[in-house]
């Protein structure tokens, strides 16, 4: 049985009971709620906000927050002819990424004509999502070191990336020119040519793909691509079907083969094969030159548990932008929004803590550190029932959650 909450007007009570399960404990809990009349800042919200400060102490001592080993010295200043890109308050980010950064512009910074180093920093910043940085990286590695296909491959991502097509092409075809065997760099120029508007010239990079990598689907699957953009169903029925034989769970392949035989007035085919969609698989293109890129990513894990720690010693606006670090590599890390939520909580910043919170309960509605905390920022905003509820939600999922059972007591409930 969930908890039952009975108001009345200026005085009532909320009972929160649990049913009992095998080898649990009932609870009944009762909060006097005549502080639903009061200020937003009575004594008894006062006494509650020191949850904030309590999860900030805990946060710093999970596995893995001890402190982090001082800094290393300052990263050395790049050569004057080479204008390397940088990034600001190194010394606040992860400490393997700002360490690994650091070893990098060094190697740079001891040989800034050599394009190898340059790019390896380019990379470092395209693993973290430093796309801008990334980008001029690679561009000077190319200047640098012209013999190499990496630099204009890593180009090539990068502005089809960000939807500049024709730019991607003449990188790839570039990366091409120095490493002709290299099949996914077929496929992704054939990619790029096809969103161009070019399909003459998507045709040959797909068909020289098939010839690279006969056991894959991707050359298959470009070329019903194109059959499919010049309105030759059949055509690209057949090139579909090739791709999805070479990859039964491939999902792409198997929706546009669904579309196609659809058109080709196949129903029930195209209905089976809508049936099992749910069950392919997305994969990506098997690419060692972007391999060796997501190597580089660091776990997002490390940059919130240094964070936690430099806000057990206080230093706010040091955790803060490491909080955004992490969520910017990782929007949907629930721990980097619910310490978002501690921090703003501290700096009773209650209602950007209420937003990071919220967020942290759409992520994982089964965990209840963020309803007990929601509870404080509903409360401090004149949000009092909403404030229960969360409060009620926390019990319910953990009846013996020790930071929900702390702000009970501040209200004046009883175990």
């Amino acid at each position: 049985m969930g908890p039952n909450v009975e108001t009345a007007r200026g005085l009532a009570a909320l009972v929160v009971r649990t049913a009992p399960s095998s080898g649990a404990v009932s609870h009944s809990y009762s909060i006097p709620r005549t502080w639903l009349h009061r200020a937003a800042g009575a004594p008894r919200l006062a006494r509650l906000c020191r949850a904030f400060a309590v999860t900030a102490a805990v946060l710093a001592l999970l596995p893995g927050c001890a402190a982090p080993p001082p800094d290393v010295p300052a990263e050395p200043a790049p050569s004057a002819d080479v204008e390397i890109p940088r990034i600001s308050n190194l010394s606040e980010l992860d400490p393997g990424f700002a360490t690994a950064v650091r070893d990098a512009l060094a190697a740079v910074d001891r040989a800034p004509s050599n394009g190898a180093a340059v790019g390896a920093l380019g990379r470092l910043y395209q693993a973290h999502r430093y796309v801008d940085q990334a980008r001029r990286c690679y561009e000077l590695a190319q200047q640098l070191d012209p013999s190499s296909p990496d630099w204009p491959y890593y180009l090539g991502f990068l502005a089809a990336a960000r939807g500049a097509h024709e730019e991607a092409a003449r990188s790839f075809e570039r990366a091409l020119e120095l490493r002709p065997s290299y099949w996914a760099a077929h496929v992704r120029l054939g990619n790029a040519l096809l969103a161009a508007g070019d399909a003459d010239g998507a045709e040959a990079a797909f068909r020289a793909a098939r010839a690279a990598a006969p056991g894959t689907p991707w050359g298959e699957l470009g070329l019903g691509k194109i059959a499919r953009r010049r309105g030759r169903p059949e055509t690209a029925a057949e090139h579909l079907r090739a791709a999805l034989t070479l990859d039964p769970t491939h999902r792409e392949t198997r929706y546009l083969l669904a579309m196609t035989e659809r058109q080709l007035g196949n129903a029930e085919r195209a209905g089976d094969l809508l049936a099992d969609l749910e069950d392919a698989e997305a994969p990506s293109l098997e690419d060692p030159m972007l391999e060796v890129v997501f190597a580089l990513v660091r776990d997002t894990q490390t940059i919130i548990r240094t964070a936690n720690q430099r806000l057990a010693e206080g230093d706010h606006p040091a955790a803060e932008r490491l909080y955004r670090e992490a969520l910017r590599l990782d929007p949907d890390s629930y721990d980097a929004h619910l310490s978002l939520g501690v921090l703003h909580g501290l700096a009773d910043r209650n209602r950007e803590a209420a937003t990071a919170l919220e967020r942290a309960i759409e992520i994982d509605p089964a965990r209840a550190d963020a309803y007990a905390l929601l509870t404080i920022a509903y409360l401090k905003t004149g949000r009092a029932e909403e404030g229960l509820r969360q409060l009620e939600k926390a019990l319910e999922l953990d009846p013996n959650h020790p930071r929900a059972l702390d702000i009970l007591r501040s209200l004046g409930g009883a175990p």
